[in-house]
């Protein structure tokens, strides 16, 4: 069952003499369940194309249906909404916030949310915090983490509202090889747990371990 279709998304930047073509008719269904990697050199277009799958970017022609709803359609606060319920981000360089300890960032998409932190609640993050191998760093603020950890506390956050579609942009990156590859064992354990995965990369060794590759070229899928 399809999660995500794309239809004719094209996207420019710029004005008059000055534009970019920075996506060219990108039409593209990913399932329920799939494991995705999305590569391409750096200005193919990925994090433009990542950036409208996560409804950051809603300034593009085409349509962009998200199950079955065209966000092509929706505004700001409906918008946000779907990003905060549905989808979860990892980025390379983490995106925590620095003077918040590790149960402040994990928690922030609840208290956007405006979720109430249960007793159920405060058990399902101390789950979390044990399957991602961080329950000793609740207390502790990411300078005090090496990068592995904060990747993980960035996961950790990405996924306590259960979304239905993890978006990473490059989340290995900033990693050594070694952590790296613990960094994508997690995501393919989040994927056997139901999680559509879609991830924006370069590194071979990190693509290579995903179900299914689309490359990007000059904004044109190849």
């Amino acid at each position: 069952m399809k999660i995500i279709e794309l239809e004719n998304i094209s996207k420019l930047y710029g004005k008059d003499e000055n534009k970019v073509q920075a996506l060219k008719n990108i039409s593209l269904t990913i399932n329920k369940g799939e494991f995705v990697a999305i590569v391409g050199k750096s200005g193919s277009g990925k994090s433009t194309l990542l950036n409208i799958l996560g409804c950051i970017d809603n300034e593009y022609e085409g349509n962009y249906f998200f199950n079955s709803i065209n966000i092509k359609g929706l505004n700001s606060n409906k918008l946000s909404k779907i990003r905060n319920k549905n989808i979860g981000f990892v980025l390379q360089y983490f995106g925590l916030i620095k003077n918040y300890t590790v149960y402040e960032n994990i928690t922030l998409p609840l208290k956007y949310s405006k979720e109430k932190i249960t007793k159920e609640k405060k058990i399902n993050i101390s789950n979390l915090l044990n399957e991602l191998s961080i329950s000793n760093k609740s207390s502790l603020y990411p300078t005090d983490l090496s990068g592995g950890q904060n990747q993980r506390v960035a996961i950790a956050r990405a996924i306590i509202n259960n979304p239905e579609v993890i978006l990473a942009d490059e989340p290995t990156g900033a990693l050594d090889k070694k952590t790296g590859e613990s960094i994508i064992n997690l995501f393919k354990e989040l994927n056997k747990n139901g999680h559509t995965i879609i991830i924006v990369t370069h590194d071979e060794s990190i693509y290579e371990k995903c179900s299914r590759i689309i490359k990007i070229e000059d904004g044109i899928l190849i």
